[in-house]
């Protein structure tokens, strides 16, 4: 019975609610390793995330399930955060070296070979859907600007991807 009461108040401590909680950290963090960021960041990102989200659930009984709705967020947020610190990284290194115009001229360069790849091989609606994707537009928003599901959007930018698939390799 002693044990009983020992693990009933464990789960309750925010130590115990976190190592309870350890696989479904290290389940979303290897569902975003890929996305720029190495598995063992997103492990301390998402436990950062656990030690946020645990206070904020007001009935623990639902914790499960809060976490599992938000943790994911937080993970993916930690990713493209870690992403951008390490391509600021690259353009550092960039500068250093001295040739950032060079670098300029070929950017310019092949952004406009791209923008007339792009014109040439996508209809007015698909490349004002891929504008909005490369200025940060989450499918979510679009589907809300567009009026229509966020699936349907998915869809468009599959389709997107398939035709520029052979176009560029």
């Amino acid at each position: 019975m002693n044990s009983k009461i020992i693990s009933i108040t464990a789960k309750n401590t925010l130590d115990g609610l976190v190592l309870m909680y350890t696989p479904l950290v290290k389940v979303t963090a290897y569902r975003y390793q890929g996305r720029g960021a190495d598995y063992e960041d997103l492990i301390q990102e998402g436990y950062l995330a656990l030690l946020i989200l645990i206070p904020k659930c007001k009935d623990m009984k639902w914790l499960p399930y809060f976490l599992k709705n938000r943790l994911p967020g937080y993970v993916r947020a930690a990713a493209k955060r870690i992403r951008g610190g390490k391509r600021a990284a690259e353009v550092g290194l960039e500068k250093i070296e001295g040739t950032l115009a060079d670098n300029k001229s070929a950017i310019q360069r092949s952004e406009s070979e791209l923008r007339e790849l792009l014109e040439r091989t996508l209809s007015k609606s698909e490349l004002d859907l891929t504008q909005a994707l490369l200025e940060g537009f989450t499918q979510k928003e679009l589907a809300a600007l567009l009026n229509i599901t966020q699936q349907a959007v998915s869809a468009r930018i599959r389709k997107i991807r398939n035709k520029l698939k052979p176009v560029i390799k």
